[in-house]
């Protein structure tokens, strides 16, 4: 097989099609006819003497072949390298230039860093800077989403980091417990009895009630009664605001959840929950990616209580989880 220079083209619309499984929608971002497009598929299965994508038996889409999806990560390696060479500077301004950032993380990891987030893009008044948040649904395999691009930048527990991705430490936090204002329990501190109790409420995309607070309570020969389980982290603070259950968030993140609650010390020691940003290789220099973590580090030097990352160093005691509550 001899590639040529003019096949360029080819690459970077099967590196679009890899991506898309759908030829519809492929030519929709590849600013192309659909026909055009298809023709296009027909000259790569002759080039790699494959077939590449083939229709899919449910009728939606397209499945690639083992061949192709031997080829697509080193595909959109290649394409990365070569659109680089085109950066003829080695920095960003973020006053000037155009970038959409793509942040996922827990719940409670994106609830506290987006806002500070968005309101330092927010103070360039450039409208070509632009970021899009999403809550990881657990035990989620993230390096596929970071070589399709739809991650840039991951925020978990260091625990979670897969080991390909580089890594940054960012903050250690203390749990605590969250009620809304005027709880019939009070504002005193809450006793041991008092919390095992309670209503108590946590987030989890898949619907689980027993989380790591739980396998927590056992070894201390407790337990506690959780109600409810929330699919997203969005429902915590108007859930909690109208009812008297209670949660169990980062004490980082209090703020974030609303006006109308509190945060009470749990009645028993835990250990701290740390928190990490990690990102594939091929965007470690890129200059508005490293532009974008020195904001969360930025970030997380200044929320409080929290303790950022030159304050502590990581133990296997640590809560090894994005399921904090």
């Amino acid at each position: 097989m001899n590639i040529k220079p003019s096949d360029l083209p080819l690459l970077v619309s099967l590196d679009m099609l890899l991506e898309e499984r759908n030829v519809t929608r492929a030519a929709s971002r590849l600013h192309v006819s659909q026909p055009a497009l298809s023709a296009q598929l027909a000259r790569l299965r002759r080039l790699f003497n494959d077939p590449l994508l083939v229709p899919s038996e449910t009728g939606r889409g397209m499945v690639a072949t083992p061949k192709a999806e031997d080829m697509a990560t080193a595909l959109r390696g290649a394409l990365t390298q070569l659109g680089a060479l085109g950066d003829s500077v080695d920095i960003f301004d973020p006053a000037s230039d155009a970038a959409t950032f793509r942040v996922s993380g827990s719940f409670s990891a994106v609830g506290t860093f987006a806002r500070p987030l968005i309101q330092a893009i927010h103070a360039h008044r450039n409208r070509s800077l632009r970021v899009a948040f999403d809550t990881l649904t657990e035990d989620q395999d993230v390096l596929p989403r970071f070589e399709s691009g739809d991650i840039d930048l991951l925020l978990v527990p260091a625990e979670q980091v897969p080991p390909s991705l580089k890594m940054r430490q960012l903050m250690a936090d203390r749990l605590v417990l969250v009620q809304r204002k005027g709880h019939p329990r009070g504002d005193g501190p809450v006793t041991v009895e008092q919390f095992c109790r309670l209503g108590h409420m946590v987030a989890s995309p898949l619907g689980r009630l027993d989380r790591l607070m739980d396998q927590r309570l056992k070894e201390l020969d407790l337990s506690r009664d959780v109600l409810v389980s929330a699919p997203h982290g969005d429902a915590i603070g108007g859930t909690l605001a109208s009812t008297d259950l209670v949660c169990i968030l980062p004490e980082s993140m209090v703020e974030a959840v609303g006006a109308d609650v509190e945060a009470h010390a749990i009645p028993f020691d835990l250990p701290d929950v740390s928190l990490s940003m990690a990102w594939h290789s091929r965007l470690d220099k890129h200059p508005a990616h490293r532009w974008l973590r020195e904001q969360m580090v930025a970030i997380s030097r200044g929320l409080h209580p929290a303790r950022h990352d030159d304050d502590f160093r990581p133990t296997a005691s640590r809560v090894p989880s994005s399921g904090y509550n």
